[in-house]
């Protein structure tokens, strides 16, 4: 076989039985002071038994440069061979190779830039262990998995998606899309949404659909400045068909650990709710070791978050909250449709926020009344669970309050019945959190 002129020599150092579809390879640099390698992998015949014409998927570009050169400079070495079937064995041996090279990526001394893809590991398929996100980082950083373009908005905004921290942060939302605004909606520069693919069963939905599942609040402001197109990660079906729906929203929180690209950091509430799920569907204490090692490998809290997220996860067990719900934010425009869609000929239907219940604001609505409806239901929302706990305290002396100011000066008690009710806070975290419930 003919060889470019930067090849001295090629030698196949292993037998080629009929059959095989892979090989190990490797360029030695004969002029490079520490006689640097570069080592790979190839899923196919050699090109002289019919395979493809290849020298590397290099991306090292000083690498690229010299094998394309005109200098010759580098021996070539099939080292083994073996079946496509036995494909990871090459991938194992060649990882563990690479891993004798410290800082790889800026190590003068080899030209591969990464440690490789080592093989699919055999796992627990109901919890994550470090062995999984180790392969799993290494799929991710390789790039196996990114989309090679950007795909269309309008395409990501209709796949289902599942929110596994605790709630929908519209400010960190409006933050994104102005800094895309001023960077012309180029979404370059934002994390890729994670997709999982052909899960959609697994969260509770109708079909095999795939599902979104990290960077939703980079798709929501991509949208919001309308941006055209973003990049993805997608996890393959073949991955992650043999796992529960609890490794699955684990996995999806280990999104959320890297603090580097993320100004929305994990919260005390994100890891009581991955707690709850482990308590509800593995019957797991939230202070036991296990479920520590479940919320560390997730979200990497530091000691005192995870002991706030452990706290406050009993807690919320007490209560029976799930471990699949988020808390709802309700936009301005679906308070509107509450009240109108609700109010009846007999009822006068309205909405508040529980921080700042304005009680004149509840009687301008009834004096401007055209029905002069003697029944007002006032519809409480919250911002945050903190608020719905403080609005849980006060709710009769704000109720008792109301009422005195309606009698105040009436020598007779108002036939007006006014009535406080609130909005459900929680909602399953696979619905569309701006969808309207009225």
């Amino acid at each position: 076989m003919k060889l470019p002129p930067s090849i001295i020599e090629k030698k196949i150092l292993c037998e080629l039985p009929n059959g095989y579809g892979a090989y190990r390879y490797k360029f030695t640099d004969t002029k490079h002071p520490a006689k640097a390698p570069y080592h790979g992998i190839k899923k196919d015949k050699l090109p002289e038994d019919g395979g493809e014409i290849y020298w590397s998927s290099s991306t090292n570009e000083e690498f690229k440069r010299l094998v394309q050169g005109d200098e010759p400079r580098f021996t070539l070495e099939i080292l083994e061979v073996t079946t496509k079937d036995n494909f990871d064995s090459l991938r194992l041996k060649e990882y563990q190779i690479l891993k004798e090279y410290p800082n790889i990526k800026n190590n003068p001394d080899i030209y591969n830039l990464s440690y490789g893809i080592p093989p699919y590991p055999n796992t627990d398929n109901s919890m994550l262990s470090d062995e999984f996100l180790e392969w799993y980082h290494s799929m991710k950083e390789s790039g196996e998995w990114t989309s090679k373009v950007k795909e269309p908005l309008s395409v990501l905004v209709d796949i289902p998606t599942a929110q596994i921290r605790s709630v929908d942060n519209l400010s960190f939302i409006n933050e994104l899309a102005v800094e895309l605004q001023e960077n012309g909606n180029n979404t370059s520069k934002m994390n890729p949404v994670l997709i999982f693919e052909g899960v959609g069963k697994k969260f509770g939905f109708d079909t095999d659909c795939d599902v979104v599942v990290g960077s939703r609040h980079g798709l929501n402001a991509a949208k919001e400045a309308k941006a055209l197109y973003m990049k993805t990660n997608r996890v393959p079906y073949e991955v992650l068909k043999n796992k529960s729906e609890l490794f699955l929203r684990n996995l999806a929180a280990h999104d959320n650990k890297d603090n580097t690209k993320l100004k929305y950091l994990p919260t005390k509430e994100d890891g009581a709710k991955l707690l709850v799920n482990l308590h509800s569907k593995k019957g797991i204490s939230p202070d036991s070791d296990i479920a520590k090692e479940q919320v560390l490998l997730s979200y990497k809290l530091k000691s005192r978050k995870l002991t706030e997220s452990i706290k406050l996860a009993k807690k919320q067990i007490e209560e029976q909250r799930r471990g699949d719900v988020k808390w709802k934010d309700y936009t301005a425009k679906e308070l509107k449709e509450i009240a109108a869609k609700r109010s009846t000929d007999k009822e006068l239907h309205t909405t508040m926020p529980s921080g700042f219940l304005d009680i004149y604001k509840i009687f301008a609505r009834i004096v401007n009344d055209v029905k002069e409806r003697k029944h007002c239901v006032v519809w409480l929302h919250h911002k945050d669970p903190d608020a719905l706990t403080s609005w849980n305290i006060r709710e009769a002396d704000e109720l008792k309050f109301l009422y005195e100011i309606l009698n105040l000066h009436r020598k007779e008690k108002t036939e007006m019945m006014i009535e406080l009710r609130t909005l459900d806070p929680w909602i399953s975290d696979t619905e569309n959190n701006y969808k309207a419930v009225a």
